[in-house]
């Protein structure tokens, strides 16, 4: 076990407290009980001259009085242990962490809320479902599907970690741990029977996990490559991050609604009888630290999304992800043909992008 360093400041600081705290105590109680000033010279001096003329402890009242004397420097060090253990830093910066805590309280309930959806997003359970059609899928594109589930592909391994280590400030091993984050992710939600696709584009904005039950789309990206600090500009015009060397990258916030746009519109475009799918933003942060969660927040109301950290993300005020997670598992499973209707419009809207 290590021994405690002793800080000098701290230890001056708890022995000047305490010798203050103990010396009004001390006092009122000699002179509440004896009438003792232990300040008074004239008071010390006669017990002096008592004790030298042979003074005899007879009364119950001079024998405490003799062991309170005695107890005068034990108690004092008794009083600085006391001070010293004391959690100053709570007691003073109470009414600081306090609002900090609510404030973390108030961004962690609605950023979850908005990982969640929207409740009138429920109208969608009450109403009257259009029968399932059967979409028709080349051979081409299932290969392609079960390469996007992570399915028999070490491509996707080696994919991701490139573009994981892509920025500077991102070692390899960081980004092989963040992959195996989202892997782990994703067998996690798999092993409750919700359907997922790995590794995709809407356009050209990358979502690392698609989760579909059955009243509802979760899309699961990660942060921003670039950087490792980031202070969020999302109401300027465009919406920018700022990273920790001044560089000014397109906001993921703003880029992650505008994915949703594109996915909504599709759906509403060409498969009609899953309009009412609930499509849910997600923004997981596997590292890094976001130093304006606050003004973030204002953001993630206007746009109904949601940020949430995992791994090695330093933003203590995000929620973790375990919530989210251990909701969309709770969700009854997709259809079959749900699922692959939102796998041909993924498939669609990359090709759109490839110029296919």
């Amino acid at each position: 076990m290590k021994k405690g360093k002793i800080h000098l400041l701290p230890l001056l600081f708890s022995a000047a407290v305490a010798a203050v705290l103990f010396y009004f105590l001390a006092r009122e109680l000699f002179s509440f009980f004896w009438h003792f000033d232990l300040l008074s010279e004239r008071h010390w001096q006669h017990i002096i001259t008592k004790w030298k003329d042979g003074w005899v402890l007879r009364k119950p009242k001079e024998v405490f009085f003799f062991i309170a004397l005695l107890a005068i420097i034990p108690g004092y060090l008794g009083t600085w242990w006391l001070v010293h253990v004391f959690p100053w830093k709570k007691v003073l910066f109470f009414p600081k962490i306090y609002l900090d805590n609510k404030k973390k309280a108030k961004l962690q309930a609605q950023s979850l809320a908005a990982a969640l959806g929207p409740a009138n997003r429920q109208e969608a359970l009450l109403t009257k479902k259009e029968p399932e059609k059967v979409i028709k899928i080349s051979s081409q594109k299932l290969h392609h599907i079960d390469q996007l589930r992570g399915k028999g592909s070490s491509a996707s391994h080696s994919s991701h970690t490139g573009n994981a280590v892509q920025g500077q400030a991102t070692p390899a091993n960081a980004g092989l741990d963040r992959f195996t984050l989202w892997e782990n992710l994703a067998k996690g939600l798999e092993a409750e029977k919700i359907f997922t696709l790995r590794q995709m584009k809407i356009r050209s904005f990358p979502v690392n996990l698609f989760a579909i039950t059955q009243d509802s789309l979760f899309l699961l990206c990660e942060g921003p490559e670039q950087g490792n600090v980031w202070e969020t500009e999302d109401e300027a015009s465009p919406a920018v991050w700022k990273t920790e060397t001044g560089e000014k990258i397109s906001s993921p916030l703003q880029d992650m609604v505008n994915a949703r746009s594109v996915m909504q519109k599709y759906i509403k475009d060409k498969i009609p009888q899953h309009a009412k799918l609930g499509i849910n933003c997600c923004m997981i942060l596997d590292h890094g630290d976001i130093s304006n969660t606050d003004k973030m927040l204002t953001f993630l109301d206007k746009w109904d999304i949601s940020v949430l950290r995992m791994g090695t993300c330093k933003t203590s005020a995000l929620p973790d992800t375990n919530a989210l997670i251990e909701y969309i598992k709770s969700q009854p499973a997709s259809s079959q043909e749900l699922n692959d209707a939102i796998a041909v419009a993924i498939l669609d809207l990359m090709e759109i992008e490839n110029g296919e």
